[in-house]
């Protein structure tokens, strides 16, 4: 069968299937012990100078066209039914050369360059953020030059030359605590070392309150929307804990922290406030009731306090890494990302299809090569300005 199933994704790629072959392709993907075979060719595929001519448009539309008698003979909706994206979409979109699906590293370091984004497409978000000091002035990050932004009392705040932003404090206590605030737009993010050392990372349309400096017998954070932590350990005689908040400011649950690695999905559009642990421990409370994590596990937050272990981790930091992953997402969770990432509105006039997706793909991407994944689904995504329309 692993012989047979090879034959059949070399003629895939080629264009050459017949509409019975192409059942066959189908029907092979769907036996168990296919998938080391599949992702086996992938790879080389991506190292195989005689597929490098596809990531041409004009080359993957020609292939396309063959196929089309079998797509339609077939009449496969694509992505469907909890059918494998990852082999699907990677046989389908490897032509662009900007997809490989099932990578346990960002797209970005496989042998193949991203392809160019044309003028007039909607581009992908970027590092941008602004960072409001504590006299309430405001400093665009990613036009600010590097070097010295700001004095904040001890503190210096230093924007280095691969944009993220750091906090050198003289160790000298200040007369009066200090704070700063830094948010990321839809389309932005950015990375901050706060003067303890701790590593933050912040998604789209996210915030970060913290002290320029820690003095106290704790040290105390606000965040919102979604952001990803590495809390430099100290002593055990000062805490980190993180207040999550709402976009109105209501207190939403708070993490209590020693010295670990944690990533914090709080939009006001999720149905849950979600808190993973990657490493080290963390308590989680909500009202009067608090419950511990340990790495591997997921506390879901809305009414009640919920323990899960997600199947897949990398899904929940992937956003940090620069790339996007799915593991049987809806198609609603997969465009309020898109939403955030590239600052469009996504529009549902029949309905939110009930489809699920897994695999993954780069955030460098254009909103049209995002968008590729559905349409190959049988679903119909219209762009209008920044507007996306969905339709089954």
């Amino acid at each position: 069968m692993h012989a047979d199933l090879r034959k059949l994704l070399e003629k895939y790629l080629a264009g050459e299937l017949s509409a019975e072959e192409f059942r066959g392709l189908w029907s092979a993907l769907r036996e168990p012990g296919s998938r080391g075979t599949w992702e086996g060719f992938m790879k080389e595929v991506w190292e195989d100078p005689r597929y490098h001519q596809l990531q041409d448009d004009n080359a993957k539309q020609a292939v396309l066209e063959k196929l089309r008698p079998a797509l339609k003979a077939k009449r496969v909706p694509f992505l469907r039914r909890r059918i494998w994206w990852a082999a699907a979409a990677s046989l389908l979109l490897i032509a662009s050369g900007t997809y490989l699906f099932q990578q346990k590293k960002p797209v970005q370091q496989a042998s193949l360059p991203p392809a160019p984004i044309k003028k007039n497409e909607v581009q992908p978000g970027g590092d941008r953020a602004m960072l409001t000091l504590a006299d309430g002035t405001t400093i665009t990050l990613d036009s600010a030059s590097n070097g010295i932004l700001s004095q904040q009392g001890n503190t210096k705040v230093v924007k280095l030359a691969n944009g993220k932003l750091v906090y050198n404090t003289n160790g000298a206590a200040g007369s009066e605590v200090m704070y700063n605030t830094m948010h990321t737009p839809r389309g932005g993010q950015y990375r901050i070392t706060l003067p303890d050392g701790t590593q933050v990372w912040l998604n789209a349309s996210s915030s970060l309150t913290y002290p320029t400096e820690f003095t106290g017998a704790e040290r105390i954070v606000k965040v919102t929307g979604e952001v990803y932590f590495e809390v430099a350990p100290l002593n055990h005689k000062t805490p980190f804990r993180v207040k999550v908040l709402s976009g109105s400011g209501e207190e939403k649950m708070e993490v209590n922290v020693l010295g670990t690695h944690f990533n914090i999905n709080a939009y006001d559009d999720e149905e849950d406030v979600k808190t993973t642990l990657l490493e080290g421990a963390v308590q989680i409370k909500k009202g009067i009731v608090s419950m511990s994590l340990k790495p591997g596990e997921q506390a879901k937050v809305a009414k009640m306090i919920e323990i899960v272990k997600p199947d897949d981790m990398e899904e929940v930091t992937a956003w940090k890494e620069g790339y996007f992953k799915f593991n049987e997402a809806d198609i609603g969770s997969i465009l309020r990302q898109a939403e955030r990432w590239y600052d469009i509105t996504v529009t549902y006039p029949n309905g939110i299809p009930k489809d699920l997706f897994s695999g993954s793909l780069p955030r460098h991407v254009s909103l049209t090569k995002f968008l590729e994944i559905l349409v190959y689904s049988d679903i119909n995504a219209k762009i209008k300005e920044r507007t996306v329309i969905i339709n089954p």
